[in-house]
């Protein structure tokens, strides 16, 4: 494949493969699995993953736990930090993805050491005890959930008392699409972010955190800019069709779209950016 994906594409479509928790029966894994990786590699993202970890400094025989673990890159990573007295949890609804991290960690010798695992479980009901759990992070999934504050509280319910969390989501309003025509862009728009449980989410971390009681220890942000052949391939690429089979845009609207964002490409021209956000926090001890 040499398909380029914009990060966490908001998906409407389900043969399309799907992040959506009602839609994992559904997944495609090997196209959500190369979307993942593709993601990962981008400059903005292997930004905002170090400067969580940093803030989190798993340390040697803690429990690190990753909500929505996907592939398992950031399982493996702390596995490595936290050694073969820590234990390193990936949480994620999807069977394949489950399967799939297995097979990708037991290939990482340099983590064969650490105590490694895959559970089942959903954002809303984590699968760990109360205070239990010594450093969380969760990467891009409280934009698709329906209720980010109860969320953001069963994280809490989990961490231990000193416990550090950091969460990482984009805002979709954050999205600059250039050149085309500001009111057909604007209908497209708002139907994406009618169509997404939460688009707004990376706006809402420092806020979510602070109200579950968490002390703020950090926050940042890093921009996504799509390369020029973002302009004919991946999301972008297709978002005018989608809106066009709903009923935003007219068809014509529609290829004027695509056809002045082909020919800004042409030219270099062609602009899209994203902003991501990144919040971490700590759980206070008792006094």
């Amino acid at each position: 494949m040499t398909e380029t994906q914009v990060p966490d594409e908001p998906v409407v479509d389900a043969t399309r493969g799907s992040f959506k928790l009602t839609h994992v029966a559904e997944q495609n894994i090997e196209r959500q699995a190369f979307i993942l990786d593709q993601m990962a590699s981008r400059p903005a993202v292997r930004a905002l993953k170090t400067w969580a970890l940093q803030q989190l400094a798993p340390a040697p025989g803690e429990t690190a736990v990753d909500v929505g673990s996907g592939t398992g890159e950031d399982v493996v990573t702390f596995a490595e930090l936290i050694g073969p007295d820590g234990h390193a949890i990936g949480v994620d609804p999807s069977p394949g993805f489950r399967a799939e991290a297995t097979k990708r960690t037991a290939a990482v010798s340099r983590s064969a050491d650490a105590r490694v695992e895959y559970v089942d479980g959903h954002a809303e009901a984590l699968p760990f005890a109360d205070e239990s759990v010594d450093v969380l992070r969760c990467e891009r999934v409280l934009q698709h959930v329906d209720n980010p504050t109860a969320v953001v509280q069963e994280m809490t319910r989990v961490l231990r008392p000193g416990g550090r969390i950091a969460l990482i989501d984009t805002d979709w309003a954050t999205a600059i699409i250039h050149p085309a025509d500001p009111d057909v862009l604007q209908r497209m728009v708002g139907y994406f972010l009618s169509e997404s449980a939460n688009p707004f989410s990376g706006r809402q971390l420092r806020g979510l955190l602070a109200q579950a009681g968490l002390d703020i220890t950090g926050e940042t942000a890093s921009t996504w800019i799509e390369a020029q052949e973002g302009a004919r391939q991946g999301f972008i690429a297709m978002m005018h069709l989608t809106a066009a089979q709903a009923g935003v845009i007219t068809p014509a609207e529609a290829d004027a779209f695509s056809r002045s964002l082909n020919e800004a490409a042409d030219r270099g021209a062609f602009h899209m950016s994203l902003t991501m956000y990144a919040v971490s926090a700590l759980k206070p001890r008792a006094v």
